[in-house]
């Protein structure tokens, strides 16, 4: 059984460890067959870590990832090569990925400590046919107190409800909790774990982080928000200014 964990932060968004201390971290402190950078809105950092791990010999695979911010909540979005702009209707946002081939996740849902899908947007979604498709797991079990509120009701849901493969990611801003959760899959390598998620042969399993480790996180937040609303924003409205000028130029 392989394990993977897809749900990573590095400092191309708001994390705080940078992508080859992600990757020597998880050669050297896991035993992960298989991780993804998901920065928020962001595809530098997951495509670099992708380009890194090419050129060297690391035990585990890299498959692209990105948390993109839609208006009705964050989704993951896997093996999509182009950046897909934030802000945009859950519906439209999960036609672009299928555009590109990628598929989705839904991170740490229902919760209310953060930009989350509600039980009735997941409903919604699951009621097309066409959108479903698309989403092929829901973070069941996220270890940060974000998903600490809602994973029981999550995981209830979804083994009740919903149907989809079941996902843990360590949703890890920091690399000391890089696989604290993860997702156990039959298999090794990325295409295993494509084919068991579709298949719902998943199984999300991990910790939640202790009060300790939260009041780590806390004696870090400064920075962590001088990034996520400072940094982050700036990326994207240079990103935006770029786009702007390119289309002027046309």
């Amino acid at each position: 059984m392989g394990k993977a964990d897809l749900h990573i932060h590095s400092t191309a968004s708001d994390g705080l460890a940078s992508v080859p201390e992600i990757l020597e971290h998880v050669e050297a402190h896991t035993d992960l067959d298989l991780i993804a950078i998901a920065d928020h809105d962001m595809l530098e950092g997951s495509l670099e870590a992708r380009e890194l791990a090419a050129h060297k010999t690391y035990r585990f695979q890299v498959m692209v990832g990105v948390e993109i911010t839609t208006l009705e909540g964050h989704l993951l979005a896997y093996d999509i090569e182009k950046p897909i702009r934030m802000l945009q209707p859950l519906a439209r946002t999960i036609e672009r990925v299928a555009a590109q081939g990628g598929f989705c996740v839904i991170p740490h849902p229902m919760s209310w400590l953060t930009r989350s899908l509600g039980q009735r947007g997941i409903r919604r979604l699951l009621s097309d046919p066409h959108l479903r498709a698309v989403v092929w797991g829901i973070e069941v079990f996220n270890p940060s107190l974000a998903g600490r509120v809602t994973y029981r009701k999550a995981m209830a849901l979804n083994r009740r409800e919903f149907g989809l493969g079941e996902f843990a990611g360590s949703d890890a801003h920091l690399w000391e909790h890089i696989g604290r959760s993860y997702t156990v899959f039959p298999g090794r390598n990325a295409d295993d774990f494509r084919r068991a998620l579709r298949e719902g042969t998943t199984e999300a399993q991990g910790e939640l982080l202790g009060w300790a480790e939260h009041r780590q996180m806390l004696s870090s937040a400064g920075e962590q928000l001088w990034r996520s609303l400072v940094l982050l924003p700036r990326k994207h409205i240079r990103r935006a200014l770029r786009g702007l000028t390119s289309r002027q130029g046309r």
